[in-house]
């Protein structure tokens, strides 16, 4: 009796040992259930798996983090992978967030007509607290002879899908505004609503903000690799019989050099100018057949030019000009000074571009043509932002790898990203819950483009 009461105050006292070592490792599925649902583990745990990962915190990688869950809630587990939670180059260039209407590219188009009707709306989307400074100023295009037509074209394509504007002719232009050169305009094209400009870094911050709050997980790590998985009953022109791989688990890398995996069931590729090398590890590029192609995205500089000395009041009804030789200008602040920089050829490689010649003979020489006050105007500070650029057609690649279905991208949208983020996000929540887009049709921008050369030409890519 004695020898039996033991044994089972010993088989007692070793089961509260075992459930206390299992509560505080979380080991115990009761345990992590019942801290699932009250939300009352406070220890950071990185997750073995996920329904969706996101590579990439940048604002296009938030904005689909916010559209998935707020679709779908709970029912969806959400995790974005980001290298640099202090966002140094995103906060640079996303400040200087601009909206036009003025593109050659329907889709284009209707992104920037969401992305009106979003920012109209943002305290809806993303509460009441966010301020993102939109500032409804219009914008012009200045067309020389060699583009009028082709501004003409534009213009009524605007029309036809809903984007009012206005064309001008060079006396109309000098009437609206004095200050502007018009000796080789041939015709302008004045957008009259949802154009201006807005703080894109307050964008992303309300995206992240209200993404997590909606149950997303940001990890602070740096991805290192996928795991892929053969999969013997897959069938795929191209591919010989049982040599498909699947991908199934990101690897990556925390700031304390601890390596984790996560697997998850679709994988969004939103890695801006990092995107390239990331796919790589999922052999884009450098596999067999349709991996041979690689994802042709790449940092690209553009310079922006902060001027002050314009011997001429502007007014505020000023707009962004965007110039027939790739020169653009946008008002800064309330006074008469400029923000500005100068759009980069499809072939040029800004990278490789001496910053105080092209200061001197591409960017100040146009300036001061198209705008003579601006003849002593000093460049008061400048900044190098860098953007992650298609290098096959300049327009961004959205859409699954056709090899690897679950693997959906995101990059190549340079100076577009961030005043389109709102829309590309939804879109690839769209792909992902739906199957299908519903709401604008982005299917030419995907990646099947590369492998048909169908490449989409954007001619105001501003």
């Amino acid at each position: 009796m004695i020898v039996s009461s033991l044994f089972r105050a010993s088989r007692q006292s070793t089961a509260i040992s075992t459930f206390a070592r299992y509560n505080h490792e979380q080991k115990n599925p009761m345990i992590k259930t019942w801290n699932i649902m009250t939300k009352s583990n406070t220890r950071f745990s990185y997750p073995e798996n996920t329904d969706i990962v996101i590579i990439g915190g940048g604002i296009i990688g938030a904005a689909t983090a916010y559209w998935l869950k707020r679709r779908a809630g709970d029912g969806l587990s959400v995790v974005v992978i980001e290298k640099d939670f202090s966002y140094k180059q995103a906060q640079r260039h996303l400040q200087h967030g601009t909206l036009s209407q003025h593109f050659t590219l329907p889709e284009n188009l209707f992104l920037s007509q969401f992305s009106a009707f979003f920012l109209r709306n943002i305290r809806e989307h993303l509460g009441e607290d966010i301020n993102v400074e939109y500032c409804p100023t219009g914008s012009l295009v200045l067309a020389s002879n060699d583009y009028a037509q082709k501004l003409e074209e534009t213009s009524s394509l605007l029309k036809e899908h809903g984007s009012p504007n206005e064309l001008l002719s060079p006396k109309e232009i000098n009437k609206k505004f004095p200050w502007i050169n018009t000796a080789d305009i041939k015709l302008g094209c004045m957008g009259v609503e949802s154009e201006g400009t807005f703080n894109g870094w307050e964008l992303h911050k309300g995206f992240v903000k209200k993404s997590k709050e909606l149950g997303a997980l940001y990890i602070n790590a740096e991805v290192v690799g996928f795991d892929l998985e053969q999969q013997r009953d897959v069938l795929m022109e191209g591919v010989t019989p049982g040599a498909f791989e699947r991908i199934m688990r990101v690897r990556y890398m925390t700031e304390e050099n601890e390596e984790y995996g996560i697997k998850f069931a679709g994988c969004i590729l939103t890695a801006g100018s990092d995107s390239s090398e990331i796919a790589k590890f999922a052999k884009v590029g450098t596999g067999d057949g349709m991996l041979m192609v690689p994802l042709p995205v790449e940092k690209r500089k553009h310079e922006v030019y902060s001027l002050e000395g314009n011997n001429t009041e502007i007014g505020l009804n000023t707009p962004m000009i965007m110039d027939t030789t790739g020169l653009w200008l946008q008002r800064k602040g309330l006074g008469k000074d400029f923000l500005g920089g100068y759009l980069p050829s499809l072939d040029q490689n800004d990278n490789l571009v001496d910053t105080e010649q092209y200061l001197k003979t591409t960017f100040l020489s146009s300036l001061m043509h198209r705008i003579p006050s601006c003849n002593n105007a000093q460049v008061q500070s400048h900044s190098s932002l860098y953007y992650d650029c298609t290098t096959y057609d300049n327009s961004g690649i959205l859409g699954p790898h056709p090899y690897h279905n679950n693997l959906y991208i995101a990059a190549g949208f340079g100076q577009l990203g961030c005043q389109h983020a709102p829309g590309l996000g939804r879109a690839l929540t769209e792909l992902i819950i739906d199957s299908q887009f519903n709401t604008i049709d982005l299917t030419r921008l995907g990646f099947d483009r590369l492998l048909t050369d169908q490449p989409m030409i954007e001619c105001n890519a501003y």
